[in-house]
């Protein structure tokens, strides 16, 4: 500063130049005002000017000829007036943060920030609004960040992001408003090697890849072309010194793309506290992230009507929501579809090649990430990750990846994928997510590996059938386990699925046999009866007489609940069939397929036949040499049924009796679900009786019980017995609304003529 004028002219430089920039009167006189001392014949007005000159402790003392201590306490002074006047906390106020402080005060003049931002690549900012008020808040300058990443796979909308925030901070920066944070200057570098647009990608020429590139950008943006002329080793101390006079918000597009990656950390980090850092990278970096995923659905159909209606484009309802899936609500390739239509393209033809990995959109948003990991154990995980299609658990990834023997690499594998933004762990399902555009990729990565495709399917059959193995089969066993069958009961079925087209008939026969009670009596699976049926013809084809047995009896238990004359007369003809064939099986099959002609007997209202067969199962049970709880488990259908006879016979003593029996006998075995059942008919004896009271005390505890197991007939039948009591006793109101809830749940189950005699009900004035 030595070209600087020399005693009292220096204040008065001083003054003019912080003039333009700071209503310096108003300031002078608050502070007078406030603290009651006078500011301007003081010595403390030229060191707070000097100050908003931006000037060290070291310059000022110089300039002024002052000892260096005696300005430091007198700046001290300056920092506790500051705090009086705009109530910041007690020592709050420093060099560092006194310009941002009185700033924010209003002390400012609204001069127009500069910056080098690129023009927006669209009308209007759509979505991610808690995340663009999460990274306003950070921005502000009481804020504690300094560095903050915006993290995300390519394509998700990143830099749209950071861009959009910061042209609020540019209006709000020129009008002088607090609708965002304000800056002096606002400076965009970028790595960006890519640009995706509707023919290509496109390749870009230009771009600050490293350090010295990033240096020129904030030259130019400042207009600072000492930064340039310094040598290489002093320009950074230069950029530091030009970047501490002013509010600055320094954005890096593209940190993955950097060459000299960690030299920009650095030098990002040392940057003085006055200017903001945000940095935009597909790889996750501990550094106050925002993680972007995928639009949602009200978000990402918004934007693509947008884009239609920008380009011109009649786009329906169910073609934007079938758009919004195949892209998996990334912006750019919903934005890049949309532009292949304006082209002249076909959405069909454009909806086929965004599930292409060899596509544009495929290629733009992971080529860089995967090419990094191929060969390693990431790559294996990210393969193994797209064979589920719901979201596994971390140990069915390491074993369908063949690296359970290796938990660290499963670890660190997991944990990179992350970093690359190629899945997510949700924090509350503890699973591993993956956006069905990243998957088609991973599952194209899969098929290019064909010998390691093969072992990790086989890995993933395996898997799960010893999964069904320990939560599945009957609910007499394993009933308090089916939750987790329904956690995973979208993979389950797609290992059924596969194994069905590969033509894998044993896998497919043990898995059915291990969860078909599950999905008979727990879940709406509507296809039941055709998976039995392609096992039926499998089976006998084999020549699997057992299991072929044992599959007509599924099927015909099925046949009977829907009990319409047609699944009946069906049912009865499949169980001739099967008996024909008895000696093939067990005699707990043969138990089984005599409980099934029971059954059928019952609903064909033909009360000898069905109490004939129950006599046939109550002895093949005896014959079968059973364990206490195995043969408990088959003598309690047989008094269950002689029950359900007696109560359509009207005996509702004995009725009562056997029930009563029948959950004894239940209870001996932790049976829930039967004895939930028993509690049901003894309800539904006490409403035929007029005992009000014993009927909703069994009715209130056992729907409690049907809820929390998720029963799905328990629980219509106890809406159906409840619509009875109200009725009966209650509010017709309520009673027509359980009647509907059972109709759709009887209709749901294919039980249809529960449903009807259900309706008849509700019919009934």
């Amino acid at each position: 500063m030595s070209d600087e004028p020399e005693g009292g002219n220096l204040s008065e430089t001083w003054y003019q130049k912080v003039l333009q920039d700071w209503d310096i009167d108003r300031l002078l006189t608050d502070l007078e005002s406030r603290i009651q001392k006078r500011y301007r014949q003081n010595a403390k007005k030229d060191l707070l000017l000097g100050l908003l000159c931006g000037y060290s402790l070291t310059q000022i003392s110089q300039d002024l000829y002052r000892v260096r201590a005696g300005v430091r306490v007198v700046l001290s002074n300056i920092y506790r007036d500051i705090e009086t006047l705009t109530g910041e906390p007690d020592n709050s106020v420093r060099s560092s943060n006194l310009i941002c402080i009185l700033e924010r005060h209003g002390y400012r003049k609204g001069v127009a920030a500069s910056h080098n931002l690129p023009s927006p690549t669209y009308t209007e900012f759509i979505g991610r609004e808690a995340d663009m008020k999460k990274l306003l808040e950070r921005l502000l300058p009481e804020h504690g960040a300094h560095m903050i990443t915006v993290h995300g796979i390519g394509g998700v909308g990143k830099t749209a992001l950071v861009l959009a925030a910061a042209y609020l901070c540019l209006e709000a920066s020129n009008e002088n408003s607090s609708d965002a944070p304000k800056f002096d200057a606002i400076i965009f570098t970028s790595a960006k090697q890519q640009e995706l647009i509707p023919d290509m990608i496109l390749q870009r020429q230009q771009g600050q890849r490293n350090l010295r590139e990033i240096f020129r950008v904030i030259a130019n943006a400042l207009n600072d072309s000492t930064i340039i002329q310094s040598p290489p080793n002093d320009q950074f101390e230069r950029v530091r010194q030009c970047l501490s006079k002013q509010r600055t918000l320094l954005i890096v597009d593209n940190m993955e793309t950097i060459e000299d990656r960690d030299e920009v950390i650095e030098f990002l980090y040392n940057l003085p506290i006055c200017v903001k850092v945000v940095i935009t990278t597909r790889e996750r970096i501990a550094l106050l992230p925002i993680s972007l995923r995928n639009l949602p659905l009200n978000d990402g159909l918004q934007l693509i009507q947008q884009q239609a209606e920008e380009k011109g484009i009649t786009i329906q309802d169910e073609d934007s929501s079938l758009l919004y899936d195949r892209t998996g609500g990334i912006p750019l390739a919903i934005v890049y579809a949309l532009g292949q239509v304006s082209s002249g393209y076909s959405l069909n033809f454009v909806l086929d090649q965004l599930a292409s990995a060899t596509g544009d959109v495929a290629r733009f948003c992971f080529d860089e990430s995967v090419q990094n990991i191929k060969g390693q154990p990431p790559h294996k995980l990210l393969m193994s990750l797209a064979i589920f299609p719901d979201s596994p658990i971390q140990a069915a990834v390491a074993e369908v990846a063949g690296l359970t023997s290796a938990p660290d690499s499963v670890n660190n594998g997991l944990v990179r994928l992350q970093q690359l933004s190629l899945v997510n762990l949700n924090s509350e399902t503890k699973r591993y997510e993956m956006l069905s555009l990243t998957r088609e990729y991973a599952l194209a990565q899969l098929s290019a590996y064909p010998d390691f495709e093969k072992e990790a399917r086989k890995r993933w059959v395996k898997w799960y059938l010893n999964f069904a193995y320990r939560y599945g089969g009957e609910d007499w066993e394993n009933w308090i386990h089916y939750d987790r069958l329904k956690e995973e009961e979208g993979n389950l079925r797609a290992v059924l699925y596969w194994c069905k087209n590969q033509d894998h008939y044993a896998e497919v026969r043990d898995l059915w046999l291990l969860l078909n009670h599950y999905a008979n009596l727990y879940a709406y699976w509507d296809d039941r009866l055709d998976w039995l049926q392609w096992l039926i013809e499998q089976s006998e084809l084999r020549g699997e007489w057992s299991s072929l047995v044992k599959f007509m009896i599924r099927k015909t238990w099925l046949l009977i609940r829907e009990c319409s004359p047609q699944s009946l007369t069906q049912a009865d003809e499949i169980l001739q069939r099967a008996w024909v064939l008895r000696d093939h099986a067990d005699s707990c099959v043969q138990a089984d397929l005599a409980e099934s002609m029971a059954r059928l007997r019952i609903r064909q209202n033909n009360y000898i036949d069905a109490r004939h067969w129950l006599t046939v199962e109550e002895k093949l049970a005896i014959e079968a040499n059973l364990d206490e709880r195995q043969h408990i488990r088959y003598f309690i259908p047989v008094l269950y049924h002689r029950a359900e006879i007696f109560y359509s016979e009207g005996e509702y003593f004995s009725t009562k009796k056997l029930f009563q029996d029948v959950m004894k006998s239940a209870e001996k075995i932790n049976w829930h679900r039967v004895i939930n059942s028993a509690q049901n008919w003894l309800a539904d004896i006490a409403i035929d009786q007029g005992d009000r009271d014993e009927a909703q005390k069994l009715l209130i505890k056992g729907l409690t019980v049907a809820e929390s197991s998720n029963n799905k007939r328990r629980l219509a039948r106890y809406q159906r017995s409840l619509a009875r009591w109200e009725k009966k006793w209650g509010s017709v109101q309520k009673a027509c609304q359980l009647s509907i809830q059972a109709i759709n749940s009887f209709e749901q189950l294919g039980m249809t003529r529960d449903a009807q005699e259900m309706q008849t009900l509700l019919d009934c004035p």
